[in-house]
């Protein structure tokens, strides 16, 4: 039996399984004060941030996570844990940290992972922003939006739902200066829509008249 000092992974999952949340917690947190060798510690950092993100503790979980995936040894698993830390610290609003994870996540993937896990990034924001409306929580909802706002690849139709849920929140928190900013912004790409297409539409009736006076028929 290895001693105390060198807990094996399976002697970690024998405690783990007859003792309650918070107890696994402190042992857990004790196991990594000692030497552990590599499936030890994954398997620890890993379990830790399981049960931090069950109890709600989103910060811890998310850091713990991004602990284990910095010892992990592929690309693609390494990867898989930034972005499991990103959605963790997402839940909690915990943003900036998120954005830690989520550029770690970035400098792992491949040119088609990038492409996967961006778009990831803008559903788990999309879905947290909702959840905090659900919940009432309107300023976290707030910042979440205002994230997913800055965002680049938003479709037309998201930005619009965006700026919608932007607008309500602001009306009821009071932001006075942020509601009409945002109103005079959001108004800006209908007007240039709308000057483009007339743009457009004049530009085609000069042909025509163009066409006309040489006598060719369109």
């Amino acid at each position: 039996m290895a001693s105390e000092a060198n807990l094996t992974r399976k002697e970690v999952e024998a405690k783990l399984a007859i003792v309650g949340d918070y107890v696994k917690m402190d042992y857990l947190q004790a196991c990594l004060k000692k030497p552990l060798d590599f499936d030890t510690k994954k398997f620890v950092l890993v379990k830790l941030a399981e049960i931090y993100d069950s109890k709600k503790m989103f910060l811890e979980a998310g850091k713990m996570m991004r602990n284990a995936a910095e010892i992990n040894t592929t690309y693609e698993g390494k990867m898989q844990d930034f972005m499991k830390s990103f959605e963790m610290l997402v839940k909690g609003g915990f943003f900036d940290e998120a954005e830690v994870s989520f550029t770690k996540a970035l400098t792992c993937a491949t040119e088609l992972q990038k492409k996967r896990i961006k778009a990831r990034k803008k559903e788990m924001y999309l879905a947290q922003a909702q959840e905090f409306l659900k919940k009432d929580k309107r300023k976290h909802a707030v910042e979440t939006f205002e994230r997913i706002l800055e965002m680049p690849d938003l479709l037309p139709n998201e930005r619009q739902e965006v700026q919608k849920n932007l607008l309500d929140l602001y009306e009821k928190l009071g932001k006075i200066r942020e509601y009409y900013t945002l109103k005079k912004g959001a108004n800006k790409p209908l007007q240039q829509t709308k000057t483009q297409e007339q743009n457009l539409k004049e530009s085609k009736e000069s042909s025509e008249n163009l066409f006309r006076d040489l006598g060719i028929e369109l």
